[in-house]
């Protein structure tokens, strides 16, 4: 039911799918699947109201991370990646891009890849393979910190939106920035937003509030 509303939604097709999400609605509260709860939250995201869609996607992935199963986590982030890149929002819609070609490419889901990193070329990408597998080994934490941060929000920012707290927000991006071998906010947002521009010398480290 889910690829049928997908499959009509994207095509274009000029067909009323409210029954058809209500009927899987029904069959997410059974409790059968574990997975079936993210789902329905993202096929609520693809046929909302514009101004809804964005916190349907948020909440889809956030559900995503207690149900776990990678695939279909991989085609949430890949839904809200293309509809953040028709809305003209490239740098958001290349970090959710991004994070579901890793999801595919540990699936094994090769047309998925494929079609992934066309989105990703369709934002002006231009992020090496390598670069793609490091974020890839972040934990899910720390490439959403990594992700805000790299927008450019402060610590007290992400700790909000995350309900976290501004020390494990640093900690978070401290090892964040080992990881992928940066030394400050403006390389990681170089690096996070695929330009190849040549890295800032600014070497702020990850405390700077700039609150």
């Amino acid at each position: 039911m889910p690829r049928l509303v997908e499959a009509t939604v994207l095509a274009g097709l000029d067909e009323d799918v409210t029954e058809m999400v209500d009927l899987y609605a029904e069959w997410a509260a059974l409790g059968a699947d574990s997975q079936a709860t993210a789902q329905l939250t993202r096929l609520r995201a693809l046929t909302a109201r514009e101004e809804d869609c964005d916190p349907l996607y948020q909440r889809a992935l956030a559900e995503h991370e207690t149900a776990g199963g990678q695939f279909e986590h991989a085609r949430t982030l890949l839904s809200y990646g293309m509809w953040l890149r028709r809305r003209r929002r490239p740098l958001e819609a290349r970090q959710q891009l991004r994070a579901a070609l890793v999801g595919f490419e540990r699936c094994g889901a090769l047309l998925w890849e494929k079609r992934t990193r066309s989105e990703l070329r369709a934002t002006g990408d231009s992020t090496t393979g390598d670069t793609v597998s490091a974020l890839g080994r972040l934990t899910p934490q720390q490439q959403r910190v990594a992700g805000l941060v790299a927008s450019g929000a402060t610590n007290r920012e992400v700790a909000a939106r995350l309900s976290l707290s501004p020390r494990s927000v640093d900690h978070h991006l401290r090892n964040t920035f080992s990881q992928l071998g940066v030394r400050s906010r403006v390389e990681l947002a170089l690096l996070m937003n695929g330009d190849r521009t040549e890295r800032s010398g600014d070497s702020g480290g990850s405390g700077g509030e700039n609150a």
